[in-house]
């Protein structure tokens, strides 16, 4: 990816960064499916990390980031937060500094009662998916927007259609035990266009060169 710098001189930060070191974790989307690398946080602040990088990367990607990240075997599962690229900045002894803005949920993001059609309320929460379409061998790595025992709302650069049947995985925590579960494609969305790169298009195997927030109902809700 090619390197975008930051001016140094524009500050548009609204939280101080403090000076931390602690293990991280940033997943990405790829041309061959979701990579990770394992680092070490610069500083931190309420919304955002700044990582050492010894490759650029472009302004607009998006990210998940496990912060602070345990790599222990013993360790938990533990939970990704939705992020972006925002600055760029080359560095002399490490490669590049690269900030990353969270994108946390909001504190109000519930709807009122009087306005919640839903029967199970979702949760804003960020965990890796398996999703293929009921026919096909081939699953996507995605990761969910929010999930609910009644369904579940994931990002995905493949193309899908309000009806589809589709069959999802989610191997994280309890969910791992309700094995691959069906679902029915409910709602498709076009994902906020940003400036970094599009995933690759590819229409022979439906995937688009654009991203959707794809909203699926389980056909039996999980025991979880």
């Amino acid at each position: 990816m090619s390197q975008v710098a930051a001016n140094p001189f524009v500050e548009m930060r609204k939280h101080p960064r403090a000076q931390l070191g602690m293990g991280a974790r940033i997943r990405w989307r790829g041309p061959l499916g979701m990579r990770m690398e394992v680092t070490r946080t610069i500083d931190v602040s309420r919304d955002g990390v700044r990582v050492p990088r010894s490759e650029a990367c472009e302004i607009g990607s998006r990210v998940w980031v496990t912060f602070p990240f345990d790599s222990s075997p013993s360790a938990a599962a533990q939970p990704e937060t939705p992020a972006r690229v925002v600055r760029v900045e080359q560095n002399s002894q490490r490669g590049y500094d690269v900030s990353l803005q969270l994108e946390l949920p909001p504190r109000n993001g519930e709807r009122p009662k009087s306005q919640e059609r839903r029967s199970c309320s979702r949760i804003t929460f960020a965990i890796p998916m398996f999703v293929r379409v009921a026919g096909s061998p081939w699953p996507e790595e995605s990761m969910t927007h929010d999930i609910s025992r009644a369904g579940a709302r994931f990002e995905s650069a493949h193309m899908y259609h309000k009806g589809d049947t589709i069959l999802a995985k989610i191997p994280w925590g309890e969910w791992e035990r309700a094995g691959e579960m069906r679902a029915r494609v409910v709602r498709v969305e076009a994902a906020p266009v940003n400036p970094g790169p599009a995933p690759q298009s590819d229409p022979a195997i439906g995937q688009s060169g654009m991203l959707s927030f794809i909203s699926v109902c389980w056909d039996v809700q999980p025991k979880v």
